[in-house]
């Protein structure tokens, strides 16, 4: 006797698929359906229902995605439990819009590409981002090689530099007046890191990210928060 829904077709493909399309559409390449149901072992077919909402197809024609679209892919791909896979296949500059965009999904107000001029410096920040009490500077990574620990030791220092700078640009912008704000450096990476906490600074793959922003509170002892104003 079947089991109950087993007469729905798999669609397992579809992640695989949206994957495939990412890769080969990396840097501006064009690509075919064929391509992507070659390189993601799955027929034409199934890659016309895998991409038909997200992407205009054409089955003959070379297809080239716009940056938009590429990252509709990336998003779609995380929510069908992809996130790593697909942020793999992303530039490091659709790494940081990505991710920006995961933390806007989650209730943050971001700024992307930050620039402070501080006693004679510049200091930048890939995202920063607030909701409520909490506000994440994060450095991310779209390092391919394997996470040790001494590879980040000039970006946690930047990091954790960057603090008081920044404090003192909300400060003059009068976001710092009559409400606590805790500050968290936070560096974002490809692959899961050796450590979670360097010098008070945290480390989180993308794969980790969805649980860590989901329960992300002030109050969570085993965070460094750093309270600023």
């Amino acid at each position: 006797i079947p089991q109950f829904g087993s007469h729905r077709k798999d669609r397992s493909y579809i992640p695989r698929v949206i994957v495939e399309t990412l890769r080969k559409s990396k840097n501006g390449k064009s690509f075919t359906i064929a391509d992507i149901a070659q390189s993601a072992r799955t027929t034409i077919s199934e890659v016309k229902t895998s991409l038909a909402s997200l992407v205009n197809l054409e089955d003959e024609k070379p297809i080239l995605l716009s940056a938009s679209t590429r990252l509709r892919l990336a998003l779609h791909a995380a929510q069908l439990g992809m996130i790593q896979e697909s942020s793999r296949a992303l530039t490091w500059q659709e790494f940081e819009v990505f991710s920006e965009e995961c933390l806007s999904n989650n209730g943050f107000e971001t700024r992307k590409g930050l620039v402070i001029n501080d006693s004679g410096r510049h200091w930048q920040i890939d995202i920063a981002a607030e909701r409520g009490q909490i506000l994440l500077t994060l450095d991310c990574k779209h390092w391919e090689s394997a996470n040790y620990s001494s590879k980040f030791k000039t970006a946690i220092q930047h990091q954790k530099q960057s603090l008081h700078p920044l404090a003192r640009y909300l400060e003059k912008k009068g976001e710092l007046t009559n409400r606590p704000i805790y500050a968290l450096p936070v560096i974002l990476t490809l692959f899961e890191p050796r450590e979670s906490n360097i010098d008070g600074v945290v480390l989180v793959s993308v794969g980790q990210l969805p649980d860590f922003l989901e329960h992300l509170t002030p109050y969570s002892p085993e965070l460094p928060f750093i309270p600023l104003g």
